[in-house]
């Protein structure tokens, strides 16, 4: 049986089933002893509350676990490989922000025609040089992605290329939708705007697949070869962390 909240789950509303990762063994240190479930979301125990977002959509929600009995079959993984898991599934949400699909606005052509709408952006040398700037990114990220790809089609796991896609990319398409707001003023983000949406909702990705202080460090030290940040927990128990935690100073 499983307690607990976790925030910030995509679309937890709609899903008949969710990927549910919890600690089974508190005696090992703190990314060991994880264990990947599947979660019935309309099981009892399960309730789901939504946030509503700057763009004015829910789609993350908080899901509430209180006392959820799971079958021994809900099971994903094998009982303590919870984090080698989790972190497959990441992965490939990274590769699928990093790749830029087309329903997601990461097409460089878009933002170039919208700036060229307007006579006095397609004088501004500044205003050139930063969409230059911005479609240099997308099209370098496009190359990586095509890295990736090749990996995943030999059967490889692609390594912290598919963090560094999602970086590059989510902060391309923001800086370009910053430009546009730039360019066009309040009109970017009237209710009658095409890219009100767009502006308002993906700085908010920046958390998805990996928060990007965290992918930094990962690109940090596994493509830069940048010593890690010191860990004090590294190869304590669980337990032992909580119970330090719980300690009077």
């Amino acid at each position: 049986r499983l307690t607990g909240q976790k925030v910030w789950t995509t679309n937890a509303q709609f899903a008949s089933y969710g990927l549910l990762l919890a600690r089974t063994d508190a005696d090992v240190p703190k990314h060991k002893g994880l264990t990947m479930f599947i979660l019935p979301m309309d099981a009892e125990g399960v309730t789901v509350r939504g946030l509503r977002q700057i763009s004015g959509e829910a789609e993350f929600n908080e899901v509430f676990l209180d006392d959820v009995a799971l079958e021994e079959n809900a099971v994903v993984g094998g009982v303590g490989n919870g984090w080698g898991t989790a972190l497959t599934t990441l992965m490939f949400e990274r590769v699928t922000i990093g790749l830029g699909g087309e329903g997601m606005g990461y097409n460089s052509t878009r933002f170039a025609l919208a700036i060229a709408r307007d006579e006095r952006a397609r004088g501004d040398t500044e205003v050139r040089h930063q969409l230059g700037e911005i479609s240099s990114d997308l099209l370098a990220v496009r190359f990586t992605g095509y890295r990736t790809l090749t990996a995943l089609q030999k059967g490889q796991i692609p390594g912290p290329e598919a963090g560094l896609a999602k970086v590059t990319i989510v902060n391309g398409a923001v800086r370009a939708g910053d430009l546009i707001a730039d360019v066009l003023g309040p009109d970017a983000l009237s209710q009658d705007s095409e890219w009100a949406y767009m502006i308002s909702f993906l700085p908010g990705l920046k958390s998805a697949g990996g928060t990007e202080e965290i992918l930094r460090n990962t690109i940090g030290e596994r493509v830069l070869g940048l010593p890690p940040e010191p860990r004090l927990d590294k190869g304590i128990p669980f337990s032992e962390l909580r119970s330090k935690e719980g300690a009077p100073a």
